[in-house]
């Protein structure tokens, strides 16, 4: 009875008060799991899930509206607001931050870097050293895969998380619920990759910031999730997928968060694949004992389950019905699919259509990098990302510029629509006129801030002679070869081979082709270079480069491509490829899974 009235309390809250209300009702769901009635009170909060984060959602959307009606203003603001909380750091004193007055004189004082530009000073933190790049110590670092083999750590730094992160989830859900109501009608499927994977030397956490704020939302929020985040901590990856898709698929699931659509790839194909063991496991409330999993972990999952008859007994007849169970079989509620679909992303989303209905609308997670969310809010129109102009500070070079000089820089408010442009940021966390080495669009407009859509990396222009081929036009001309001869393929890698003075495409074909046929695909894309690359056709008619090569790669290529990253250390959530590139990382990727 005392819980049920508590409960109400908190519907009362989350129906009519303000936005301060919604600090009051974590109190109270904070002191009356205190009392005891943690369970009853969480499962009618988490029912009523999309009214309570409507309240500060209004809010933070109400403030972003005000912050995007003036970007140059807004924008000159978080650059004074950067340099003011970094002045006392050995980066400022040694760029004068404090004699900044303009923005033209923060780009006169400070040079553009690259990472490797600042991984000393980045060392020089996890070694326990403060006020180098930033004020004090970060509170954790990001890991992110990146492009190379060797590992990034971007801090993450307390006033950066309170400034920009903290409440970053409050408006990126209220979007997402205004666009598409009824998301958590059910229960949602969010994979992230854990939150602590090591320690530096100096003891500050390593590992994923989305695994950082998955493990430490409010209690009644964990209850709409179909896993808990120790799930997402299991070693084993073949054992974490299971165990993901054994809680999911006994679930309602209406809405899906993930940022990489392998990843839900994976999934798809993966239920199916261990459907009878799943559905078994779901009819006993067990958890298959053949995956390896640390048994803390493995006692807390199992105390969750329960047997489920009735939905096994429903999977059990979906199963039958088909050769091959698809999720929008087993989740007919399901709303949207969150997860990224532009960049080389978009050569996988085409996959997902097969296994999802095509009433389910997949929407871009927007541009989120491990340097920065530069985007809370996602438009679904263009699949673009409202830039957060509160969140960092921006400049822009257009994409026709190889080597940018002053001018050449230009801020969010004189962006033009339509125009492609590389993007540099500075954050609250010590990166300053930081290399993203990411091309955007700009899709159109929120109010004066820029939509942008992300295309593709920087670093996937490649150049063996000086021919500088773009991975965009690599891409293109494989689309439009493989149309003209008819060919049906699926992943790809092209790797600028500058000893054998030749681009080689590694490509997996979904069905068998004569010889004749793959040699006549293989003209189709070196003329198609030819024509979008004129230096291209120079270095080929000048025979400095040899005819493009076509090697055929077994059925499960990408499969095996992504086994071997996330074998390298990447994140499952983080695993990123380019279509083209010439480095020494991708030439050896290629050569062991050429082995076989």
């Amino acid at each position: 009875m005392i819980s049920e009235r508590v409960g109400e309390l908190g519907l009362l809250l989350a129906r009519r008060l303000n936005e301060t209300d919604y600090r009051i009702l974590l109190r109270l769901e904070l002191i009356v799991h205190r009392k005891g009635f943690r369970g009853a009170v969480d499962r009618l909060l988490a029912r009523h899930v999309e009214r309570i984060l409507s309240i500060p959602g209004a809010k933070l959307h109400r403030r972003f509206v005000r912050a995007t009606q003036d970007v140059e203003q807004t924008q000159l603001g978080v650059l004074k607001e950067i340099l003011t909380y970094a002045r006392d750091t050995e980066f400022a004193q040694k760029h004068h931050f404090a004699s900044v007055q303009r923005y033209s004189e923060y780009r006169r004082q400070v040079p553009v870097v690259v990472y490797e530009d600042i991984r000393p000073d980045i060392e020089r933190h996890q070694r326990g050293e403060e006020n180098i790049l930033f004020p004090g110590k970060p509170m954790m670092y990001n890991r992110s895969s990146g492009t190379t083999a060797q590992a990034k750590f971007i801090p993450i730094t307390p006033y950066n998380f309170k400034r920009t992160i903290k409440d970053r989830g409050k408006l990126w859900l209220y979007g997402l619920l205004r666009d598409f109501p009824g998301i958590y009608d059910g229960k949602d499927l969010t994979l992230v990759s854990p939150a602590v994977e090591g320690y530096t030397e100096d003891n500050t956490p390593y590992g994923s910031l989305s695994g950082l704020v998955y493990q430490n939302i409010p209690e009644f929020m964990k209850l709409v999730h179909t896993a808990p985040a120790s799930a997402m901590a299991i070693a084993d990856y073949s054992a974490k997928v299971y165990t993901l898709i054994r809680f999911a698929m006994a679930a309602d699931v209406t809405v899906i968060f993930t940022g990489n659509p392998s990843t839900v790839l994976n999934l798809a194909t993966r239920a199916d694949e261990w459907k009878e063991s799943i559905i078994r496991d779901i009819h006993d409330g067990t958890l298959n004992p053949k995956w390896t999993i640390d048994p803390g972990i493995r006692q807390e999952l199992e105390a969750m389950l329960e047997p489920d008859a009735a939905r096994s007994s429903e999977l059990e007849r979906l199963a039958d019905q088909s050769d091959v169970l698809r999720p929008a079989d087993y989740w007919p509620n399901l709303r949207l699919v969150h997860t990224w679909k532009n960049g080389n992303c978009r050569l996988v989303v085409p996959k997902l259509y097969q296994w999802f209905s095509s009433e389910t609308p997949i929407l871009d997670f927007g541009y989120i990098a491990s340097e920065i969310t530069a985007a809370d809010l996602i438009d679904p129109q263009t699949d673009g990302s409202i830039l957060s102009v509160t969140n960092g500070f921006y400049e822009f070079v257009p994409f026709d510029v190889a080597t940018p000089q002053a001018g050449d820089f230009l801020l969010a408010h004189q962006l033009e629509a339509g125009q492609r442009y590389y993007v540099y940021i500075t954050t609250f966390s010590g990166l300053y006129r930081y290399d993203m080495n990411d091309v955007v669009e700009v899709v159109g407009w929120f109010n004066a801030a820029p939509v942008l859509k992300f295309l593709f990396k920087g670093k996937g222009v490649t150049s063996i002679q000086g021919e500088k081929l773009s991975e965009e036009q690599f891409i293109e001309s494989i689309q439009q070869a493989a149309s003209a001869s008819g060919i049906e393929h699926d992943f790809f890698v092209g790797y600028a081979d500058a000893q054998a003075q030749c681009y080689k495409l590694y490509i997996e074909f979904l069905r068998e082709y004569p010889t004749e046929r793959i040699e006549r695909f293989a003209r189709g894309v070196d003329q198609s270079l030819c024509q979008k690359n004129v230096e291209y056709d120079a270095k080929r008619k000048s025979e400095r480069l040899k005819p493009l090569t076509v090697i055929k790669t077994d059925r499960d290529f990408f499969s095996r491509y992504r086994e071997l990253r996330l074998a390298e250390g990447a994140h499952d959530g983080q695993i990123k490829w380019l279509n083209l590139s010439a480095t020494d990382a991708t030439r050896d990727r290629l050569a062991r899974l050429s082995e076989r």
